[in-house]
């Protein structure tokens, strides 16, 4: 049985990962009436929380924040959960061309930050034709490479430069964006904004087709048609092509997913006893350049209580361990961080794995990132409204691009711009 067709909501919003939630609250606040649409069977995007039996919330997507984070440190005390700090003793173990080294800071502090903020930002091509420019040496190169893939997800051939100095311009800090994380999950957070926004959010409920008539938008979902007079799509770009725009103004949207590579991504978190690593040469960060953009963090609460270690294999690292089962995989990474961490490393209390790549409806873990262009950001259309149509999402945040207060900042945004239009 299908819904019959609603009355016009002012802004429907297709995505309720962080910035479609806080698009729908900015505009709830401004006095719109707003129905925010999730494909899935919960809010949150690339941000999902599992209560494990062991009692502890693991996050299995996006996790941490810092005091400079302004909007989600906010939205953690609003709702009621508990901020928590995140253990870093200084130091970071490498295993570089099969050596083991100890090093002061991670790869990307070792002159990557520095270096790209002294590049021409207009200059075209990849990542990697930026890097092989430098005149580095294979292990500078190497870490670049390996840096970048565990961040950003993918291989350096495949990011636009300017796309990615670009992001990485809109952070108005790098120092410790890892300081918190919040006990009860950030997947619980989005859930209560979810939860808070009562009949105006809908779940398990993926928008179709979108097509415009007598001056609305009309978006088919399961539960029926549902009419806007604005609309903002707060997903992916990567996973535009889930929906068929049938309008012809709309037309270019079909091919725009081609010009994007989203993020592949796989995080285990596993818990210890107790921090066996602590008082040993391994600080807060192992990583390695084979396989390319893996690395394993101390993500343990300091207080105690919850000795964790956070793995994630970005770009390549992924991409060797697609296609293996979760005891595989499993099996595959602790080849790989034994030698930084020792064979204590082998024995944990409790394993959460993720696999965020090509995830049907967030494209991959944990951002989508514009490919090498010649003419015309693929982005910018982005940026625009086109007759009542926006865009929002962490790639396109202000401040923080690609993190959870991107998301936040973005969604605000385009809230503001939405309410000043009428």
């Amino acid at each position: 049985m299908t819904r019959p067709e609603l009355t016009p909501v002012d802004a429907a919003i297709i995505g309720a990962g962080f910035a479609g939630l806080s698009a729908a609250h900015a505009l709830r606040a401004g006095g719109a009436k707003v129905l925010l649409l999730e494909a899935q069977e919960q809010a949150g995007g690339r941000v999902k929380t599992v209560q494990h039996a062991d009692g502890h919330a693991y996050d299995k997507g996006g996790q941490f924040y810092c005091r400079d984070m302004t909007r989600i440190y906010a939205m953690v005390e609003k709702f009621g959960l508990t901020r928590r700090d995140v253990r870093k003793v200084p130091g970071v173990v490498a295993m570089l061309g099969g050596k083991r080294k100890v090093l002061e800071t991670d790869f990307l502090e070792h002159g990557f930050f520095e270096q790209i903020f002294e590049a021409d930002p207009h200059r075209p091509g990849s990542v990697l034709d930026w890097v092989l420019s430098l005149g580095l040496d294979a292990e500078g190169v190497a870490m670049i490479k390996s840096g970048c893939e565990e961040v950003m997800g993918r291989p350096i051939e495949e990011l636009s430069f300017r796309s990615v100095l670009d992001c990485l311009s809109r952070f108005e800090s790098f120092e410790n964006t890892m300081e918190y994380a919040c006990t009860e999950g950030m997947g619980t957070l989005a859930g209560l904004m979810a939860a808070d926004l009562g009949e105006n959010f809908r779940a398990n409920a993926p928008v179709t087709a979108v097509d415009r008539r007598g001056g609305l938008f009309h978006l088919t979902t399961p539960g029926g048609t549902v009419t806007a007079r604005k609309l903002v799509y707060a997903a992916s770009p990567a996973v535009l092509r889930q929906i068929d725009w049938k309008a012809p103004q709309d037309q270019w949207l079909k091919a725009l997913p081609d010009q994007f590579v989203a993020g592949k991504m796989i995080k285990i978190v596993m818990r210890y006893e107790s921090a066996f690593w602590l008082g040993s040469d391994y600080g807060w960060l192992g990583q390695t350049d084979n396989p390319s953009g893996l690395s394993v963090m101390d993500a343990s609460d300091p207080a105690g209580g919850m000795d964790v270690l956070a793995v994630f294999c970005g770009g390549t690292a992924a991409m060797a361990l697609a296609g293996l089962t979760e005891d595989q995989t499993l099996a595959r990474v602790m080849d790989i961080i034994e030698p930084m961490l020792g064979p204590k490393v082998r024995h944990p209390l409790t394993v959460v794995q993720t696999v965020w790549t090509d995830h049907p409806w967030v494209g991959g873990g944990y951002c989508t990132w514009a490919k090498p262009w010649d003419s015309a950001d693929p982005q910018a259309p982005l940026r625009e409204a086109h007759g009542g149509l926006y865009f929002t999402g962490a790639e396109l945040g202000p401040a923080f691009t690609g993190f959870i207060e991107g998301a936040l900042c973005a969604g605000e945004e385009i809230a503001g711009r939405i309410l000043a239009a009428g």
